[in-house]
């Protein structure tokens, strides 16, 4: 029972993550609510959960609020692009439904699930690649586009499960409603704790690759 309680046992250190989980959640969300804010609050989030993967966390809300600053004007930028493309194909889809029938509707509303999917898939790499590495935007995207197709099976597992929420609200609004407070409270964090499960091994074999490459230089 003593070395249940203990503070350095497992289930104490599971409950701490839990606990980070459900504060990096709630100041996502809070910090989502400008709109225009949301991709710094998403690279904040994952820096917040890379720090965890790698036991590197300095205190959630201090380390959140440093990613929020440092990254907010590269995360900002890619956040407004993707916004537009998004709300793009949002505008395309109503005016399909509106104005098209039979299998051309059928084959364009199956193209803009595509590149709303794709799209998804490359801010699944692209926010991580930001908050953890310094370059320019325009070579994080380029980057960001090599790992998603190099990758593709990661990549696919990332994608389907930050599509999980879209795809409840879509299909079945009363279910989504229903989970709202899982949401919430942790979801959002669990998704992005589970993303950067995922890319470790990738990112790690990367940083590996060019520590060789430069004490080769040397």
């Amino acid at each position: 029972m003593k070395s249940f309680l203990n503070f350095d046992s497992p289930f104490f250190q599971f409950l701490c993550r839990v606990a980070d989980l459900v504060i990096v959640n709630v100041l996502f969300l809070v910090c989502c609510v400008p709109v225009v804010t949301a991709g710094a609050s998403l690279a904040a989030m994952t820096r917040v959960c890379q720090d965890i993967v790698l036991d590197a966390s300095s205190g959630v809300v201090k380390s959140f609020f440093r990613a929020f600053r440092s990254n907010f004007k590269q995360a900002t930028a890619a956040w407004l692009v993707m916004l537009v493309f998004v709300a793009s194909l949002v505008c395309d889809r109503l005016l399909i439904d509106a104005f098209l029938a039979g299998g051309t509707a059928s084959v364009l509303r199956a193209l803009a699930a595509v590149l709303a999917v794709g799209c998804l898939a490359l801010a699944g790499w692209l926010f991580p690649l930001v908050v953890r590495y310094d370059n320019t935007l325009r070579q994080h995207t380029v980057n960001a586009l090599i790992l998603a197709v190099t990758k593709l099976p990661r990549t696919l597992l990332m994608t389907a499960l930050a599509a999980i929420p879209f795809v409840l609200c879509y299909f079945s609004v009363v279910t989504f409603l229903k989970t709202l407070s899982f949401w919430v409270i942790i979801g959002c964090g669990v998704i992005c704790l589970l993303q950067a499960l995922l890319m470790a091994p990738v990112l790690a074999q990367l940083e590996e690759r060019d520590r060789e490459k430069a004490e080769e230089e040397e």
